[in-house]
């Protein structure tokens, strides 16, 4: 049923009901009353009782043709609702299971060539098998974080969390010229999400500030409590992004213009995350020049 449809029989409902509740009170008015009588002086108690019986069951049967619209318009979104989300499913199962087919064959190559003779040459294979490998392992991750389902028994220490992936991910940073600092992370900070989840929002995060910051220049992981939420923060020092793209970058497979490659996948799972565990992501610029990726989690309700 698409929006015209709602419209119409949104319409008609409406209609239908203001017929039928106010036109027998016209009729009367009119001086269409049963008895000829009764016409045009005022009702007495017989006339007055046949109105408001009369109006009761005009009143009822248009309520209960609204009720039908209703339901019928009810269960034809559930449908489509239905079907919606059973198509999501099987491409993310799709996807899943072909990403997963991808692994071992990559894993042979990588071998493969880690066995050549170290010249440019190989550095790029290296470096594209590298690359193709984070692809396969940014759609696994969608697969799983879009069917995530936050018990209320899971804690996650963002401290802590923080701590291992900067540790985790320093190496990778330093390859690619830039540092990392952890700020806010010296005391726990317990949130209610799955670990799994936060954890590969955070380094997207992490990566997407590598792959748009300036070589020489320092990535921020910051851990923020305030009265009503719990934050975690990504500065970069790049160029920053412009105001009207700031909703599109969490689309899935939109690529930034900043630089090249990527999957586009990695600010959709960040989205994701962010929605499973109540909360959202927002972007704003760097005092210093750069951008600032939030994470906004609830705080725990004691």
């Amino acid at each position: 049923m698409d929006r015209r449809q709602v419209f119409i029989y949104a319409a008609l409902s409406v209609l239908i009901t203001v017929a039928l509740a106010f036109g027998w009170e016209f009729f009367l008015d009119a001086g269409g009353s049963i008895d000829p009588d009764l016409g045009h002086r005022d009702k007495n108690d017989a006339a007055r009782w046949v109105h408001v019986l009369v109006n009761t069951a005009f009143a009822t049967v248009s309520v209960g043709i609204l009720l039908l619209f209703t339901m019928r318009l009810i269960r034809e979104l559930e449908a489509r609702e239905r079907s919606k989300q059973k198509e999501e499913q099987q491409r993310l199962s799709f996807a899943a299971d072909a990403a997963h087919e991808l692994r071992t064959p990559l894993a042979i190559l990588r071998t493969h060539i880690d066995s050549l003779d170290v010249n440019d040459t190989t550095r790029q294979l290296r470096d594209d098998v590298e690359h193709i490998s984070r692809i396969v392992e940014q759609v696994l991750a969608k697969s799983r974080v879009e069917a995530i389902d936050v018990k209320p028994d899971e804690m996650v220490d963002l401290a802590k969390l923080c701590q291992d992936l900067s540790a985790y991910l320093a190496p990778l940073v330093i390859k690619e010229g830039r540092s990392i600092e952890l700020v806010g992370a010296d005391r726990p900070t317990v949130i209610n999400a799955n670990a799994f989840a936060v954890e590969q929002a955070l380094r997207n995060l992490v990566e997407n500030a590598i792959k748009y910051s300036a070589r020489g220049s320092t990535i921020t992981v910051e851990v923020v409590s305030q009265a009503d939420e719990h934050q975690l923060r990504v500065i970069d020092r790049g160029r920053g992004i412009p105001q009207e793209a700031r909703d599109l970058i969490f689309k899935r497979f939109h690529r930034a213009d900043r630089r090249g490659g990527g999957s586009g996948l990695g600010l959709s799972i960040v989205r994701r995350v962010a929605e499973a565990h109540g909360g959202r992501v927002s972007v704003k610029d760097a005092p210093e020049g750069g951008a600032v990726f939030i994470l906004h989690f609830a705080r725990r309700r004691r």
